[in-house]
């Protein structure tokens, strides 16, 4: 039962991260690779503030969503100038930067040494120590979540994104700051995937570097590929095929040393029999 609650709460963070990604690249357009640097800073201002400046869990969530903010704002102006493949390099390009911010600011990181004794939720007196409360905690987090992306994506603001995601200079003539609106979904995307973080600092009770490298930008991406683009439900469903299908080879019996690799592998030809067979994803709306 404990190793099923693991893998239930696992499937949750990662949907959240998928909405949040869909809500950016599905909605709107924006293909970025640096989802998983924003995932990083709320789980790092979670891991900091309560080891090192006894904060309690609300306000480190807070403040981390409000620095994820300030940076994605920063950050949007190089890469929200550019468009398609260019975007998406640029994006990686500040992921590679921000990794070794995370790796080499030690005094404040610790490096590739990692933060310990990252200390579980604890809201109005309630402890989310064990598995069953933590799961739905995150569990109420996801739907709130599906609930206000789907809020936003159906108003007339959606509208609007899904009309620049199908052409900018109709929507710019049509009277609409293309940059603005791009600028405000790649913040509130950002803002989401940073809970995300805070809530995988709680549950490993320890974050290193490495969690948020490209890797796990490629992961959610091919999440929101697999279930479909600007489809809510389909990050949900990603997330939970591409967690719990790869999780099964644990059970062959392959050795440990190529678990990983063999994983990754996995990833690769789901995305690759994606692109060739259904383009637009098992419930997406339009294809990449």
């Amino acid at each position: 039962m404990d190793y099923f609650l693991h893998l239930a709460i696992v499937v949750t963070i990662f949907s959240i991260l998928a909405m949040s990604l869909n809500y950016v690249a599905g909605f709107t357009g924006i293909l970025s690779l640096s989802h998983a640097t924003f995932y990083g800073i709320g789980a790092y201002a979670t891991a900091i503030l309560t080891t090192q400046y006894g904060f309690s869990f609300v306000p480190s969530v807070v403040i981390g969503m409000v620095l994820t903010a300030i940076i994605a704002y920063a950050a949007s102006f190089p890469i929200l100038k550019l468009k398609e493949d260019s975007l998406v390099l640029v994006s990686f390009g500040f992921s590679i930067i921000m990794f070794n911010v995370m790796l080499n600011w030690t005094s404040l990181t610790k490096g590739p040494l990692g933060i310990k004794g990252i200390m579980a939720p604890e809201i109005l007196g309630v402890n989310f120590f064990s598995k069953p409360y933590f799961f739905a905690l995150v569990l109420a987090v996801a739907i709130i979540t599906y609930f206000f992306f789907k809020r936003i994506t159906s108003s007339p603001y959606g509208i609007i994104m899904k009309g620049i995601r199908e052409n900018q200079t109709v929507a710019a003539v049509n009277g609409h700051n293309v940059l603005r609106y791009q600028r405000s979904v790649f913040v509130v995307g950002a803002v989401f995937a940073a809970i995300a973080g805070s809530f995988t600092a709680t549950f490993l009770a320890f974050i290193e570097p490495k969690l948020f490298e490209l890797m796990p930008s490629m992961l959610i991406l091919i999440m929101i590929i697999l279930g479909g683009m600007a489809s809510l439900k389909g990050s949900v469903l990603g997330a939970f095929i591409l967690i719990l299908v790869p999780e099964a080879l644990r059970f062959l019996g392959l050795p440990p040393s190529i678990l990983a690799e063999v994983q990754q592998m996995i990833y690769g030809l789901v995305l690759i029999l994606v692109m060739y067979l259904r383009p637009q994803g098992l419930m997406g709306e339009y294809k990449i």
